[in-house]
């Protein structure tokens, strides 16, 4: 497996590259945004850290354009600034974690671990019953309403996906978390919160008629908006 390091800090990218390759895994690194866009176009990696401060560019900037683009590997931003608008403005880009430097390795590991089994857990969901009108249905990693591709970033596509596969019923915060996140998850449960946000505005963004209806203080369900 592939990472590639977004740092500017030429000693803590050389010493992550050391971390990684010491645990298995190829790893390079680059040192502005326009360098990481450039080789994610190229060979996108299995998983990206991603510093804030670029010398070129924002790297929330660098964030969005990467989704934007379709990259659907890991993403973890690993960055000094540790306001909430910094965290939430992060994970609103698309990031699957937001660590704040300096971090123990432990806890880099145990993120990294959560983000790599979301890249490559896939779900199966079917919409049985439901042929009679179009609906949401996860085909190949993809995620359509009426034959159209709804765009989602990251851990979205595994919040969707669980709750079309348990369309109807209500799922649970905490096993929407597990899940989705890991039982070693650390970092702030409010990243639940914000994918559902980000993917109600996608569902409306193609008229889908099914929505993701808040259970208060349970979970989530979709359901027909019908």
């Amino acid at each position: 497996m592939h990472v590639l390091m977004v740092e500017d800090d030429e000693d803590l990218a050389t010493s992550l590259a050391h971390l990684f390759r010491a645990g298995g895994f190829e790893a390079s690194m680059v040192a502005t945004g326009q360098a990481a866009i450039t080789a994610i176009e190229d060979s996108p990696p299995d998983l990206l850290i991603l510093d804030l401060t670029l010398p070129d560019m924002d790297g929330v900037e660098v964030c969005q354009v990467l989704r934007t683009l379709g990259y659907n590997g890991g993403l973890v931003i690993m960055s000094a600034r540790s306001d909430e608008l910094d965290v939430v403005a992060g994970l609103d880009a698309g990031a699957d974690d937001y660590l704040v430097k300096p971090c123990s390795i432990a806890e880099l590991q145990s993120r990294v671990r959560s983000v790599l089994r979301r890249v490559h857990r896939t779900y199966d969901a079917s919409a049985q019953g439901l042929a009679d009108k179009p609906v949401l249905e996860v085909v190949d990693h993809h995620i359509t309403f009426d034959g159209e591709e709804i765009t989602t970033r990251g851990r979205e596509f595994d919040v969707l996906s669980l709750l079309i596969a348990q369309r109807g019923r209500v799922v649970m915060r905490e096993t929407l978390m597990d899940k989705v996140w890991g039982t070693d998850w650390e970092g702030s449960p409010m990243v639940l919160s914000a994918a559902i946000g980000r993917i109600r505005g996608r569902l409306d963004a193609v008229g889908a008629s099914e929505q993701v209806e808040n259970v208060r203080g349970v979970g989530f369900r979709l359901s027909s908006s019908d």
